[in-house]
C-alpha cells in the first residue's frame, strides 16, 4: 500500500460552481443580459427558419408601404413642437430631431425595444385607436437628473431595478406634454386628441393590435446638454385609417373635384361643342315582313297630330320636348320644354336664334 489516500478529498477548485450561488448577493451588479432575462427579453440562439414556399416566399414579412406625404409634414411639425415644449419642461436647451417614418410590423417593433424602458399606451379619441411611445432608459435618466438639479453629475444608468414613483411621475408629466404636441401636430390634418392611458414595462403587455398588423414608426432623438435619449413612436395603420385619405394628400386642402381653372375652362368650351340631335316623332313596332314590303311611294300613317310634342334626344339622353313649326318655308322644331337644367354646365344663356332647331 502506498502512503497516499485512495479517496482524496476534492479540492474546492474541482467542485462544480453553481452559477446562481451568488445571485442576489450584495455588491453584484446586473448587466443588460440579466435585465433581459428578468423582463422576458432574453436573446436566444437563432433557430433555423422554416423554408417558405408559394406566395409567402415572394412577399415574406415585408410591409406594403403607402406614401403619406401629409404625415411627413405632421412629423416635421411635431419635431418643432417637441423642441419648444422640452425646453420649457426642462428649463434648459433641448433639441429634437425626428427620423423619417418607416413601415414595420407591430410585433417586430415590440421586439426591438431595449429593456428597461417605459412604454406609454396613448389613446386617440376621435379615431378610436391607439399608438405607442417607448422611452429608453437614457432619456428617462436624463429627464430625472435635469429636473432634480443633477446637470453636472455623470448620468447613472438605470439597470437592475424598477423605476421609482418619482421617476414615473416625471416621465408621466413629460409624456403628457408630448401627447399635447401630437394633438397640435395632427390638428392641421384632422382634429385628434392624444391621451396617455397607461405605462407598461413589458413589451408584451403593450400590444394594442395583433402582432402581424402593419404600422408606421419614427424615432424622436432628444438632446439636452450632452445627455438625452430617444422616443420610438408606433402608429398602426388601423389607427390612422379614418384620416388616411387626408394623410395621402400631397398638399393640404386639396379638393377631390379637380382643378378650379380647368373646371372653368371646361364650362366655357362645352357650350361651343357640336352635338347630334335626334327628334323622335313616334316609336312603333313593325314586323319584318311589313318593312320588307315597303316600296317607293308607300305611305306610313303616323299616330301623331301636328301640335303634339316631339321628344328630342342626344346620345340617348332626352334634352327637350319640341313642336313642329315652319320658318322661311322650312320645317323646324320649336322648343316647348327643356329637360336639362338651364344653368348646366354654367350660367350660359344661348342666343335667341338657337331656340329653333331643324328637324334631322
Amino acid at each position: 500500500m502506498s502512503g497516499t489516500d485512495e479517496n482524496p478529498v476534492p479540492s474546492p477548485a474541482s467542485e462544480d460552481i453553481d452559477p446562481m450561488a451568488d445571485w442576489g448577493a450584495a455588491g453584484v451588479a446586473m448587466g443588460q443580459g440579466d435585465i433581459d432575462d428578468l423582463f422576458g427579453g432574453a436573446e436566444t440562439a437563432a433557430e433555423p427558419e422554416a423554408p417558405r414556399s408559394g406566395l409567402e416566399a415572394l412577399v415574406g414579412g415585408a410591409v406594403r408601404y403607402e406614401k403619406l406625404p401629409m404625415l411627413d409634414i405632421v412629423v416635421d411639425r411635431l419635431a418643432r413642437l417637441m423642441t419648444s415644449s422640452s425646453r420649457k419642461f426642462t428649463a434648459d436647451n433641448a433639441d429634437v430631431v425626428i427620423d423619417r417614418t418607416r413601415p414595420v410590423r407591430v410585433g417586430a417593433f415590440l421586439d426591438t425595444i431595449t429593456l428597461p424602458a417605459l412604454i406609454g399606451v396613448i389613446r386617440i379619441e376621435e379615431w378610436d385607436g391607439y399608438c405607442l411611445a417607448a422611452l429608453d432608459s437614457r432619456l428617462i435618466g436624463s429627464i430625472v437628473d435635469i429636473l432634480l438639479g443633477g446637470r453636472r453629475n455623470a448620468l447613472q444608468p438605470i439597470e437592475g431595478r424598477p423605476y421609482t414613483p418619482i421617476e414615473r411621475t416625471f416621465v408621466e408629466k413629460f409624456v403628457s406634454i408630448v401627447t399635447q404636441d401630437l394633438s397640435k401636430a395632427f390638428e392641421a390634418v384632422s382634429p385628434a386628441t392624444f391621451t396617455l392611458e397607461r405605462f407598461e414595462i413589458t413589451p408584451g403587455y403593450a400590444l394594442i393590435t395583433k402582432p402581424t398588423a402593419a404600422a408606421l414608426t419614427f424615432r424622436a432623438e432628444i438632446a439636452m446638454e450632452g445627455r438625452g435619449g430617444f422616443i420610438d413612436f408606433l402608429l398602426p395603420y388601423s389607427s390612422i385609417e379614418p384620416v388616411r385619405d387626408l394623410l395621402s394628400q400631397e398638399v393640404l386642402g386639396r379638393k377631390s373635384g379637380g382643378d378650379t381653372i380647368w373646371r372653368s375652362h371646361l364650362a366655357e368650351e362645352l357650350p361651343r361643342a357640336g352635338i347630334d340631335l335626334t327628334a323622335v316623332i313616334e316609336n312603333r313596332t313593325l314586323s319584318f315582313a311589313e318593312v320588307a314590303g315597303w316600296k317607293p311611294g308607300s305611305t306610313l300613317v303616323l299616330d301623331r297630330r301636328q301640335d303634339d310634342p316631339i321628344e328630342v334626344f342626344c346620345q340617348g339622353l332626352m334634352v327637350c320636348r319640341a313642336a313642329i313649326a315652319a320658318k322661311d318655308e322650312r320645317i323646324v322644331l320649336r322648343v316647348e320644354d327643356c329637360v336639362i337644367e338651364k344653368g348646366w354646365p354654367g350660367d350660359v344663356t344661348p342666343p335667341a336664334s338657337e331656340g329653333l332647331k331643324e328637324n334631322p
